[in-house]
């Protein structure tokens, strides 16, 4: 998973940093609660699946033989 920042001005989402794909890829945007405001190192450890002991590694590449599968059929 790749991680990037961008500005978000209420109609557009324009990147700051360069995107290391070309091809058409789905995206997920999260915007943060302006109400609530929390340091990015805890707002990383509330990321499901991002604390150690959790086998995110594993678990991508079980999700990813899966897919495989699925293309298969």
């Amino acid at each position: 998973m790749q991680v990037i920042r961008a500005l978000f001005d209420g109609h557009n989402i324009k990147p700051i940093e360069n995107i290391k794909t070309q091809k058409i890829t789905e995206v997920l945007v999260i915007f943060p609660n302006d109400a609530e405001k929390i340091a990015p190192a805890e707002a990383r450890k509330l990321l499901r699946g991002s604390g150690k002991g959790h086998n995110l590694t594993k678990k991508l590449l079980e999700s990813r033989l899966q897919d495989i599968k699925l293309e298969r059929k």
